[in-house]
């Protein structure tokens, strides 16, 4: 059993990770599936990369059904945890690295079902054939063409294949977190806004324990101004770290030495302006980051 766990280990988090947004609850599932299976063992099963799958998938599908009620009545903006490392050959790359997807892509996948989304996250980004999917699902290789179909036109959006993640225009991002980390010791956002599109979004998730925008904020001039007001209040005290949040570039503000915003953005298809961006202060959703 500890063999089939170091085998398929990553790969369900992988999977449990981007169905439920969350790296604590998807170890925590991949780890139940193991030790359900301990008592009875799995050398019966023929296919046990497709039952270990199916059985991680299956719990992620029933916790999210749970999942979905909890969030409405969560205070302001839930975003998922985003996926830290201070450089491309942290350790955190066995989850984030070879099969990741943007944070931007997973917060927009928040607009499917739980069925859709388990199609979607093994067809278009872990790149499983129907034939598996079925398998995985327990379902017929036309459902799941339905379900993947359904869950592109929910989407509506053009989205990136994992492997743009792991070539982004470093240069954009790199001068964004540059001209950020300017503003905020300056004091003066002009600049840095140049690069957001004039209808950018600004999402915020503080859980409830952290004070911030409870709705997002759309347009720049909206965001320049909460930007120019909380500023001068010390809300961006502290040290900016440049890291990659989902295998891009972002940045997390350190206080205390402990991470306390995590922030990562979406670009237009053109890679030219920023359409959405997402700060994370939830601190629930941090105090997994590793800053050394």
């Amino acid at each position: 059993m500890e063999d089939l766990y170091n085998d398929y280990q990553h790969l369900l988090i992988s999977i449990a990770y981007r169905m439920l947004g969350s790296l604590a609850d998807a170890e925590d599932i991949v780890q139940d599936v193991f030790v359900d299976a301990e008592p009875h063992g799995l050398a019966h099963i023929e296919n046990r990369k497709a039952y270990l799958c199916r059985s991680v998938t299956n719990r992620c599908i029933n916790y999210l059904k749970s999942a979905r009620k909890r969030r409405e009545v969560y205070v302001g903006t839930w975003l998922p945890e985003p996926l830290v490392t201070t450089s491309e050959g942290d350790p955190m790359d066995t989850v984030v690295k070879q099969e990741s997807i943007t944070y931007a892509l997973l917060v927009t996948l928040e607009q499917l079902n739980p069925a859709e989304r388990a199609v979607f996250i093994l067809r278009e980004t872990l790149h499983y054939t129907y034939k598996e999917i079925a398998e995985v699902l327990d379902r017929t290789e036309g459902g799941c063409r339905k379900l993947c179909s359904r869950a592109k036109a929910k989407l509506a959006v053009p989205w990136e294949q994992p492997s743009s993640a792991l070539s982004p225009r470093t240069e954009q991002e790199e001068k964004f977190v540059e001209l950020f980390l300017h503003a905020v010791s300056s004091g003066r956002f002009d600049e840095c806004l140049s690069m957001l599109t004039r209808e950018a979004i600004l999402y915020t998730d503080g859980g409830g324990k952290v004070r911030c925008a409870l709705r997002p904020i759309l347009g720049t001039q909206r965001i320049q101004a909460l930007w120019s007001g909380i500023a001068p209040r010390g809300y961006f005290e502290g040290h900016m770290l440049p890291v990659y949040v989902n295998g891009r570039r972002g940045f997390v503000l350190v206080r205390a030495g402990r991470p306390v915003m995590a922030v990562s953005m979406q670009w237009t298809p053109e890679q030219d302006r920023i359409s959405k961006l997402f700060i994370v202060s939830n601190p629930d959703k941090l105090h997994r980051i590793r800053l050394s």
